[in-house]
């Protein structure tokens, strides 16, 4: 018995989106006879009609229709895989996939992206936030070309290097008294109203010991990890903050400003990759991008 192939299933779609027999064989670029033997052989080893003729022309049968949702499914993942097929031949289009900590992913990225992907019509992109603790999971499992995360990690599967220091900075409001100093200090913070980073953040290790070192209390209001958090409640009058220059560059629009923060208090952010896995030209092109054009001190 004939065995079905992609012809037969290629005739049936044909038929089942224009109607007939006739207008699929145009479609098709064969002749009508064609597209009846192949379908006669498709009922065969289906085991059941696929069309009934009616007011002189073939209509579809209950069967056909339940089938047809399937075969459309199928048809579409073919075209879809044939296309990719093409972009990747033709170099029309390539994909970088991103997956970011909230921190670079609020301004840095978005900004950085546009800027590269202006000069690369051919290039698409896709970002996603997440919190740095599965950021390497979705890494490890080449989900995504790049990840972005807080530093130090270790995770099999993954290869890691240091993106930035991206050394803390004092985040406060432009009328505050620490925005007349060059520089902010743990002592600087005693008893003034702060927003903290929480026990479960990375930095809040070396930034106690900072302050614990220099004997100084802050007038802890509000605890977070998220650094976007804490910058948007000093917007709101809440207190200073100690955060990365990424998020804090990022409220500058908020009418926020910065001071550098001594001692340093390193936030240490990682750019992660798939290991075993060869790294395209792409991805090199844009961390030599990053890297060359957007870490301006």
């Amino acid at each position: 018995m004939t065995q079905i192939s992609h012809k037969h299933w290629e005739a049936f779609n044909a038929v089942l989106h224009v109607g007939s027999f006739t207008q699929a064989a145009r479609l098709l670029r064969t002749s009508q006879p064609s597209i009846s033997r192949l379908l006669k052989e498709l009922q065969e080893r289906l085991g059941f009609a696929l069309f009934t003729r009616a007011d002189g022309r073939s209509w579809p049968t209950a069967e056909a229709l339940a089938l047809h949702d399937e075969v459309e499914r199928s048809f579409v993942g073919l075209e879809r895989i044939a296309e990719r097929a093409a972009q990747i031949r033709e170099r029309r289009v390539e994909q970088l996939r991103i997956v970011s900590m909230p921190a670079l992913a609020h301004q840095f990225l978005p900004a950085a992206l546009a800027r590269f992907l202006a000069a690369r019509q051919g290039v698409a992109a896709a970002l996603q936030v997440q919190r740095s603790e599965t950021i390497a999971s979705w890494v490890s499992t080449r989900q995504f070309d790049i990840g972005f995360a807080m530093l130090p990690m270790e995770k099999p599967g993954v290869d890691i290097e240091l993106f930035d220091p991206a050394i803390g900075v004092c985040v406060m409001q432009p009328d505050h008294p620490l925005a007349g100093r060059e520089v902010v200090t743990p002592r600087d913070l005693h008893g003034l109203p702060f927003v903290g980073k929480g026990r479960d953040s990375f930095v809040h290790l070396p930034l106690q010991q900072a302050l614990d070192d220099a004997g100084a209390v802050p007038d802890i209001r509000v605890d977070t990890p998220i650094a976007a958090i804490a910058c948007e409640l000093v917007a709101n009058g809440v207190g200073v903050t100690v955060t990365d220059r990424f998020t804090a560059g990022a409220f500058a629009a908020r009418g926020l400003v910065w001071r550098r923060f001594q001692p340093d208090v390193p936030y240490n952010f990682g750019v992660l990759f798939p290991s075993h896995s060869p790294r395209t030209e792409l991805v090199n092109e844009f961390m030599r991008f990053l890297r060359s054009d957007c870490l301006a001190p």
